[in-house]
């Protein structure tokens, strides 16, 4: 580990550059750039992400690239994909449980962000260096290129890249030597490789290209013959990505040089290293754009991805003059006729977009302060009210932005914007509302364990499990949200089978609450008088107001989703659409979104404790003397 000395006022102390990561010292004075830090890192996990994804959809249906190539690519889109669903979230969690000073959180997510950062990038390293290779086996081989560079061969290579990154970065926690020795062996090695690769292939394309074309002319017939047009556009692609991973990745490998060199750090160094990690990670948002930019194939199927989308959704019979035609139901939110009309309606709901994008994310960023000062709450039920609260607050920050934008691309006629838009928008308020959805299922289930579980509720309720429940709530609503792209019928029917499924559990949790407070108070009441010295019985009073505080919220998500709900299902059932349609489906998505605004105002009214400390923080800000 490297070793850092820092001065206290009891004289000084040696510590580790890690432990320094999740030191109180760090924090002071650094709440705003920990928060900044978390904010970005979200956005670029999002874009990485579905980038990533589209591209793994596209090379699914690319059939030219030649198999062992493709596979090449699709490890390196895979492991940018995961660079977006593991490395930063996990630290984004890092920068946060600072803000929070959560330190067993944060030497959790500070090794687990490590370990998978070190995985995934030891992984992308290792396949762009397989790539140059592959690319100057394919100059040297010629027509036995086929024959040696095969798929089975390939599908060993890249496991063997994974075993080997995933081992190494295991390591880190135990045997940190061993991490670091596998990266002084395997950068320099890869580096040299790639540069002899693409030094050589230049070279063999400028003193042979007059052979090569000839080899070509001659055995046109032969499907091995290397196309050298296209080889050129291949070398250039794979080049590309190559230097776009040096550029991303110089500024982190030299911060890592100066942390190892230095003996005193401060809370700046550490930002600093945060923002190279920042421009690391970018590095996987990156290469989604080059991939269409400057390989042929990917981008057509990328194009194809996006017709299939739109073609898989709700059908839909438009009468026109000229006859009858049948297009998709999304089409039609994307098309010149959808337009007419409706320009005005389409600013004003953009505009109130806006609005109350600003008012969720003011709104619930004050509620995440709160419950983070808020220590009276029992911390598993705090966790699941801060993940509400966290996709209120990303409804107000990625998908009513990308609502506004697909309505003002609408009004502007800016087609091909307006199809990202409204992908964007519909899987980022999917996965969001999914989250929400399940969340406050698990905040019903978790009233009624309160009460039938009594004294031995904080035993089974651990904080731990909750965060294992919220993690896997995520992991469901991003994966359904994302194969809606290419597989519209299982996000369909994870629809179909979390919604029912939600609104059961809470009514039937709602429901055996208040039987059970009604059939059953007395004998609780003497209970609780009886055990009033315990810490941990049910004190009934504060019981009672936690559960009318969650009914609330359920009930408005409830009112708000409806709507919604009603309106897909008249769009489903429907064969003739006018725009006055998209229009009251409009109406209705403003009002699942108004959740996330009405949700903040809900906790400040029926959570006293909540109420109490936004007022202190609303104070504060306004720098208000009063107490």
């Amino acid at each position: 580990m490297i070793a850092t000395t820092n001065s206290t006022e009891g004289g000084t102390q040696t510590e580790t550059y890690e432990v320094f990561l999740c030191s109180p010292s760090l924090i002071v004075g650094s709440q705003q750039k920990s928060i900044s830090s978390s904010a970005v890192n979200i956005f670029l996990s999002i874009t990485a992400f579905f980038g990533n994804f589209l591209i793994l959809a596209a090379l699914n249906k690319e059939t030219s690239l030649h198999p062992p190539s493709k596979l090449l690519y699709r490890c390196l889109a895979t492991t940018d994909l995961l660079v977006g669903l593991v490395s930063q979230p996990l630290t984004a969690t890092y920068w946060m449980s600072l803000v929070y000073e959560h330190r067993s959180l944060c030497r959790y997510a500070r090794d687990a962000s490590f370990i998978a950062s070190f995985a995934l990038c030891g992984v992308s390293l290792l396949t762009l260096t397989a790539i140059s290779v592959d690319r100057l086996l394919a100059l040297l081989l010629g027509i036995r290129y086929r024959q040696i560079v095969t798929l089975k061969r390939t599908c060993i290579v890249t496991a063997t890249f994974w075993i080997l990154s995933v081992a190494a970065g295991s390591f880190y926690i135990s045997y940190t030597r061993i991490t670091i020795w596998s990266c002084i062996i395997v950068i320099p090695s890869c580096s040299v490789i790639s540069i002899a690769s693409y030094t050589k292939i230049f070279r063999t394309l400028r003193h042979h290209q007059a052979q090569v074309q000839d080899h070509v002319q001659k055995q046109p017939s032969q499907p091995n013959a290397l196309n050298m047009a296209k080889y050129r556009k291949a070398v250039s692609s794979a080049l590309w990505v190559q230097l776009a991973l040096v550029v991303c990745y110089v500024p982190k490998f030299t911060m890592l040089v100066v942390i190892t060199n230095r003996k005193t750090y401060s809370s700046h160094i550490v930002f600093i290293d945060g923002i190279s990690s920042i421009f690391m990670y970018f590095n996987s948002t990156l290469n989604p754009f080059l991939y269409c930019w400057k390989v042929r194939e990917v981008r057509q199927a990328q194009k194809e991805v996006n017709r299939f989308k739109s073609c898989t959704m709700i059908a839909t019979t438009n009468s026109t003059e000229s006859g009858t035609q049948t297009k998709a139901y999304e089409v039609l939110r994307c098309s010149p006729s959808f337009v007419v009309g409706l320009q005005q309606q389409l600013i004003s709901f953009s505009a109130v977009n806006i609005f109350l994008s600003i008012a969720a994310l003011l709104g619930n960023f004050l509620i995440l302060v709160a419950l983070k000062q808020e220590s009276s709450l029992y911390p598993p039920s705090k966790l699941l009210y801060r993940c509400l609260a966290t996709t209120d607050l990303l409804v107000g920050l990625v998908t009513q932005p990308l609502a506004a934008t697909y309505w003002m691309s609408v009004v502007c006629e800016h087609w091909s914007l307006c199809r990202y838009a409204r992908d964007a928008a519909y899987m980022s308020s999917y996965v969001l509302c999914s989250v929400s959805l399940s969340t406050l299922t698990a905040i019903s289930v978790d009233r009624l364990l309160a009460l039938l579980l009594g004294i031995r509720y904080r035993q089974i309720v651990t904080l731990k499990r909750i965060y294992i429940i919220t993690a896997t709530f995520w992991t469901l609503s991003v994966a359904a949200g994302s194969i809606s792209i290419s597989h519209f019928r299982i996000t369909l029917l994870y629809s179909i089978i979390v919604i029912p499924s939600c609104s059961v559990i809470s009514i039937a949790s709602y429901t055996n609450i208040f039987r059970t407070l009604r059939k059953h108070q007395a004998q609780i009441h003497d209970n609780v008088r009886q055990q009033q010295s315990q810490p941990n019985a049910l004190n009934m009073a504060r019981y009672k107001k936690a559960v009318n505080a969650a009914l609330w919220v359920q009930i408005a998500l409830a009112v708000c989703y409806v709507p919604k709900f009603i309106v897909l299902l008249v769009i489903t059932h429907r064969k003739i659409y006018y725009s006055h349609a998209v229009a009251i489906n409009a109406t209705a998505t403003i009002l699942v979104y108004f959740n996330s605004t009405l949700n903040p105002f809900l906790y400040c009214w029926k959570i006293r404790e909540v109420r109490r400390v936004v007022k202190q923080t609303i104070r504060q800000a306004l720098c208000f003397p009063w107490t």
